[in-house]
């Protein structure tokens, strides 16, 4: 399943994609394709911290475009307005990568401000953004497949989240 949300991963390319309204409950959804991927895909030791990643990446998405009421009434929302996030988990030979996409096309606060980006940045490889192809923009974060030690220990450049390019996408050219 692919969308044109994202950059194009060639075929060869694990992936996993998965799109969900933007409530709370997505936050759980998403975290669990980040771990269970990791494990189906032989990286075991990225579980923990795909997980964690993945749920403040699609905590921020789902903050600032959607309905983050952990206790909604779910008669209260109307799923017409409602948006959308998608999240997608995909491997190379050297990282894990995730990408989460939605509605709104500004990019994250660099500073420390914003509390799910400072985690991303402090559980991440390196992490950026880019506009989406479609609308919105996708935020994505890079785990190391071959890092052992706990992502939190590591230094990540700190050049790779403050001015994106455009060929900054750590996703393969199709």
């Amino acid at each position: 399943m692919s969308n044109d949300r994202f950059a194009p991963v060639p075929p060869t390319v694990r992936a996993s994609e998965v799109t969900l309204l933007a409530l709370h409950t997505a936050i759980t959804i998403g975290a669990q394709v980040a771990r269970i991927a990791a494990r189906v895909w032989g990286l075991p030791h990225l579980e923990p911290v795909a997980e964690q990643t993945a749920e403040h990446l699609i905590a921020r998405a789902v903050e600032i475009t959607g309905h983050p009421d952990p206790n909604p009434r779910y008669s209260d929302i109307d799923p017409a307005t409602l948006a959308a996030v998608t999240i997608r988990v995909h491997r190379r030979a050297d990282a894990l990568i995730i990408d989460v996409w939605d509605t709104d096309p500004t990019p994250p606060d660099t500073t420390p401000s914003d509390p799910h980006m400072s985690a991303v940045d402090a559980l991440a490889r390196r992490w950026g953004t880019y506009p989406a192809p479609r609308g919105g923009k996708v935020v994505w974060a890079e785990m190391g497949a071959d890092d052992h030690a706990p992502a939190m220990l590591a230094q990540p450049d700190a050049t790779d989240h403050a001015e994106p390019k455009a060929d900054a996408c750590p996703c393969p050219a199709a």
